[in-house]
């Protein structure tokens, strides 16, 4: 692996930082200097020191939930010195260790996941896999039914058509309406570019779940470790074991809801008789 992602990883410095240190000249690779940060090196074979001392042993991999808000961003710094999603766990142990799996925008809060587990973040965000996403939207105006299935079957973006969503209309209001999507694509601003599309503005958007992971009540700002058996659920996840049911739910959305009796009709026996 790189050289500066074996240092991040044993929890040295941030992979930015690593990058620095490998460049300044005082890490050493079986006792040779090494100035490149893509330099490869093998974990198990090689002996890697930082300003004289060895790395530390690895720890274990570690999985956090954040609840991001709204005006932060997904990055470890900002030329502007915004607040970022690093500044809300500064000070703790898993600072330096993790990394975001994917981005939320700067004005999109909700659900953010950040690891120390690079293989597992990358089959996250891997465009094959297709995780699930859930967000809540609050969109200008109401929403034909014409348009709702325009979103669900998918929209023409100029980064190629959106594949099958769950749109769900959870309020309607006389000037906005909240909708509850869930998608399999990590493109950017996709549900905002989607809303757009047919004709709509996302006024507030919220990442409730990703990957089975739910946002619940999480307060914002504040994270917590994934268990062991959460980690796992996203595994299988990424493995494709939410496809399935989530090709039934897609199933579920576009059949036909039956239709509602018509006036006059209810409370009648199939005889035709009023039933007492």
């Amino acid at each position: 692996m790189r050289l500066s992602k074996l240092i991040a990883e044993r929890g040295v410095a941030s992979r930015r930082e690593a990058d620095q240190l490998v460049r300044e000249g005082v890490v050493t690779v079986n006792g040779a200097t090494i100035e490149q940060p893509g330099h490869d090196v093998d974990p198990q074979r090689d002996h890697v020191k930082v300003r004289g001392r060895r790395l530390p042993e690895p720890m274990p991999h570690v999985t956090l939930a954040l609840h991001k808000p709204a005006g932060c961003l997904t990055t470890r710094e900002d030329p502007e010195d915004r607040p970022t999603v690093f500044d809300l766990i500064e000070g703790t142990r898993y600072h330096k260790r993790v990394e975001p799996v994917g981005r939320l925008d700067f004005g999109t809060e909700g659900l953010l996941l950040l690891t120390s587990d690079g293989d597992l973040a990358n089959r996250l965000t891997h465009p094959r896999y297709h995780v699930p996403k859930t967000y809540r939207a609050k969109i200008t105006g109401t929403l034909t039914d014409k348009k709702l299935a325009l979103l669900r079957k998918g929209v023409p973006l100029d980064d190629g058509r959106t594949l099958p969503a769950m749109v769900r209309v959870r309020e309607a209001r006389e000037r906005n309406t909240w909708l509850e999507l869930t998608v399999r694509e990590g493109r950017n601003r996709l549900v905002r570019r989607m809303v757009d599309f047919v004709g709509h503005k996302v006024l507030k958007l919220k990442r409730t779940s990703f990957g089975g992971i739910r946002l619940a009540d999480l307060p914002r700002g504040e994270f917590r470790v994934l268990s062991s058996q959460e980690v796992k659920q996203l595994r299988e996840m990424a493995d494709g074991g939410g496809a399935e049911a989530f090709e039934r739910a897609l199933a579920r959305q576009r059949a036909p809801r039956p239709k509602k009796p018509r006036r006059g009709q209810r409370g009648r026996s199939r005889g035709g008789r009023r039933r007492t």
